[in-house]
């Protein structure tokens, strides 16, 4: 998106957000680090090059401004997020499987599981909107200065606060996060769940769709080249056993997926991990451009499978899953204790074929330094569950 673009709607939403209906924007700088694409080299495959006027992704920036004549200048530190129109499944997806020679019988945004990264452009800001009238929402987000939408391009940009957050890896490097901790977040996680629960699309007609039983069973050819691919290139993460109980995952979804497709549906981050949840001290929560309608399981697994230490056993994990539950149950939520347990067991696999598939596909372009631990993770937790 233009700086100029930019600079026009940052003084209109700081003229509301500040409450200064006479506020000038003076200036504004900003440029990505470069350091960004040496730890996440994808980038600028992802939203595009770095330029002084033309901007991508995550732009730190400072804002100059007065707010009404003769108050003299201020400066405003903030984030400048801009999402690009078209997301991974025509970007960075089909980027990957092509330069890396990944063999799939059909293009990726022929698969049904497409649709989850495809359309993400207005996803992250409608998050921020619906977050005004959701207090459990609102409260894990950075402070929203307002946004923007360019409509020659399609991109839309968030004026961010710049946050600074305990636990927060953008690599996924540092894990092996505390039994309470992950309660913690899992309590912040289950809040905005709750007054979202049983959610229609139709309310959240921008959210990303949810993938049915059907939807995952037409994709099987997706999911066995994905775990093929990831037991060629990295055998000692997928070993023989994994790769076996993985085609046996898929050859039997018919029977097991259902359950998934009983449950209710809630807000679902879709990349709740490390990466994009810290403490400062309460939780924050970021990058919400995957965001979809999904069963509260979703991010359970999800987290779980980052950020579990080697050496938490069944009755740790087991209190994992229950201070969800009840944290959903002190906010209102009516949840069985066996289905609950269930949806966890089923969510586990989707998980192995799915997420762990596409994160060996992303490592197949780029090093990832969480990819052994999610695997050996989600292995030790079908070890226990499945």
């Amino acid at each position: 998106m233009q700086r100029t673009v930019i600079a026009g709607a940052l003084e209109s939403a700081l003229r509301k957000s500040l409450d200064a209906p006479k506020l000038r924007l003076l200036a504004l700088e900003g440029e990505r680090p470069a350091i960004d694409e040496t730890r996440e080299p994808w980038i600028a495959i992802k939203y595009g090059p770095a330029s002084p006027d033309e901007w991508f992704g995550v732009v730190p920036a400072r804002a100059h401004f007065e707010r009404a004549p003769g108050r003299g200048s201020e400066h405003l530190e903030l984030i400048v997020k801009v999402n690009p129109r078209d997301g991974l499944a025509r970007t960075l997806i089909p980027w990957i499987v092509s330069h890396r020679g990944i063999a799939l019988d059909q293009p990726f945004q022929d698969y049904r599981a497409a649709a989850e990264f495809d359309q993400t452009g207005a996803r992250e800001s409608a998050v921020y909107a619906l977050a005004a009238a959701h207090a459990p929402l609102g409260c894990v987000l950075p402070r929203c200065y307002g946004s923007t939408m360019d409509a020659a391009t399609g991109e839309h940009a968030l004026f961010l606060e710049l946050v600074a957050a305990r636990r927060l890896d953008a690599t996924g490097a540092r894990a092996d996060w505390p039994a309470e901790t992950i309660d913690v977040a899992l309590r912040a996680l289950a809040g905005w769940q709750a007054v979202l629960w049983n959610v229609d699309r139709a309310e959240l007609p921008w959210i990303g769709p949810r993938a049915s039983t059907a939807d995952m069973v037409a994709d099987a050819p997706l999911w066995r080249a994905l775990v093929d691919d990831g037991r060629a290139r990295y055998p000692d993460i997928v070993t023989e056993t994994a790769w076996r109980r993985r085609h046996a995952l898929i050859d039997d979804l018919p029977r097991w997926h259902p359950v998934k497709d009983g449950l209710p549906g809630t807000l679902a981050h879709n990349d709740f991990n490390q990466r994009n949840v810290g403490f400062r001290p309460s939780v924050v929560v970021l990058d919400w451009e995957l965001c979809q309608l999904n069963s509260a399981h979703r991010d359970l697994v999800e987290l779980l499978t980052f950020v579990l230490a080697p050496h938490a056993g069944r009755a740790e994990i087991d209190g994992h899953v229950e201070a969800h539950r009840a944290a959903l149950l002190a906010a209102g939520v009516a949840i069985d204790r066996d289905a609950w347990s269930e949806g966890f067991r089923c969510e586990l696999k989707v998980e192995a074929i799915n997420r762990i598939g596409l994160q060996l596909l992303f490592a197949a372009a780029f090093p990832l330094a969480y990819l052994a631990r999610i695997n050996g993770n989600i292995e030790r937790l079908l070890d226990l569950y499945g």
